[in-house]
């Protein structure tokens, strides 16, 4: 995608649920022409995330209706313009990436992280009396 495609395309965030593609075309449409526009929808229930992205016809159309809709409100709610970024999914749904070198990874042994490990002092045996419970640990009578 060239970098004037980029700067055509508008993020609009904080959308109400009900509002549909039609309505913010319509929206849209008194700064220019509105060559897409794309809400996005819940892949589970089917219902909107309450953003869509708005492509515009110019560069210049696109940032008139970022300055004028920015903060308006539309269905009872603010509006967040601002451009879109470029999508950054390189890879396929569900692929897993391999971990850049240094990156923070729990510790496995002593203090902290995640499972595992003493906490880093003396490791302790009770030593009272007491009979076991049935899940194996000790109570006092």
């Amino acid at each position: 995608m060239n970098q004037q495609a980029q700067t055509q395309k508008l993020y609009v965030g904080n959308l109400n649920f009900d509002a549909n593609e039609d309505q913010v075309r319509e929206l849209f449409s008194s700064f220019g022409q509105v060559e897409d526009v794309k809400i996005v929808m819940d892949r589970f229930s089917g219902r909107s995330r309450g953003f869509a992205f708005v492509r515009m016809d110019s560069a210049d159309s696109a940032g008139k209706a970022k300055e004028a809709l920015n903060g308006q409100p539309f269905q009872g709610k603010a509006l967040v313009i601002d451009w879109a970024r470029t999508e950054q999914r390189d890879r396929p749904m569900g692929e897993r990436r391999e971990r850049p070198a240094g990156e923070f990874r729990p510790r496995r042994e002593g203090g902290g992280g995640w499972g595992g490990g003493d906490r880093g002092g003396e490791r302790r045996e009770y030593r009272g009396g007491g009979d076991r419970d049935r899940s194996g640990g000790f109570y006092n009578r």
